[in-house]
């Protein structure tokens, strides 16, 4: 199986498992329960949970034990897209070519969509095929990437806007805002394979420098923060040092590049545009690494 054919099999898995799960809701719900449906299974790449798929492969987990926390980590991003949507915060109409929730059901709907899936996250993990302690320890990853300490953090100190008076703190946002889920991604396959604390750490380096490198393009593809990124050479030669240290950081876990790490890296590979950002975008700003 190549590398692309693998992604497909394990997006294909992940929605399967995401419709299960939204499949158990009671139907007295409606219209709470198709809001839940529509922010979910509307497409999207599902990269948080290849991270845990393309990972826990690599340290030899089997794949059942994994869904939970693929669902688990998407749940938590389809929320916080829902939220990210809504007027109070980027105000969006179009979310993947769709109507955004709010727009399909409502602010009041689409507010309540967002707080559901937050919580049906953490009942998947809490169902996940593992001793409690993993559980725990996993559920812990995960409250700490979502909540104050990670990516709603990073949220409100983006919206306070003197957070970000300078490239050093954006960055550290960044790490908040977008490393965080990450970091979840990588340290909960991590935690089921009984990891050392150092090699956590080691992942929770990586998925840091992922998020800052995932959120300079976006930045760059959305025209905000550009000043910061606004020499080409220079934001070029950055990423290119992300993705050394990313790299250098994934070998310290994994090893070096054998077959079965293959899929990981070619993730991240293809997080890394080759050649100039702004050419890689239509004007629709269409994101090729989202």
């Amino acid at each position: 199986m190549n590398v692309k054919t693998e992604f497909a099999a394990y997006q294909e898995r992940i929605n399967r498992f995401l419709a299960h799960c939204l499949s158990s809701l009671p139907s007295l719900l409606k219209p709470l329960s198709d809001a839940m449906n529509y922010a979910v299974l509307n497409g999207g790449k599902r990269l948080r949970p290849l991270f845990v798929y393309t990972l826990g492969t690599a340290l030899e987990v089997p794949l059942q034990r994994l869904d939970h926390a693929a669902c688990a980590i998407e749940l938590i991003h389809a929320y916080s897209l829902i939220h990210d949507d809504l007027p109070c915060m980027d105000n969006d109409d179009w979310r993947r070519g769709r109507p955004t929730c709010h727009k399909q059901f409502g602010e009041a709907m689409a507010l309540l969509a967002g707080d559901s899936l937050q919580t049906l996250a953490f009942d998947v993990l809490l169902m996940a095929p593992i001793d409690s302690i993993k559980r725990v320890r996993m559920l812990t990853a995960l409250v700490k990437a979502a909540g104050p300490w990670g990516m709603v953090g990073g949220q409100a100190m983006d919206f306070s806007r003197s957070s970000c008076s300078d490239q050093v703190s954006t960055e550290n946002i960044y790490f908040l805002k977008t490393g965080a889920l990450f970091v979840a991604a990588l340290q909960m396959p991590a935690i089921i394979a009984d990891l050392s604390d150092d090699y956590l750490l080691a992942l929770k380096n990586v998925a840091n420098n992922i998020g800052l490198a995932y959120q300079i393009q976006d930045d760059v593809c959305d025209n905000e923060n550009a000043y910061f990124w606004e020499d080409d050479i220079q934001r070029e030669s950055h990423l290119q040092r992300l993705k050394e240290q990313i790299l250098a950081d994934l070998d310290l876990v994994l090893g070096p590049s054998e077959s079965k790490n293959q899929s990981v890296f070619q993730l991240i590979n293809d997080l890394f545009i080759s050649r100039a950002i702004e050419n890689n975008y239509q004007l629709n700003r269409e994101k090729s690494f989202l």
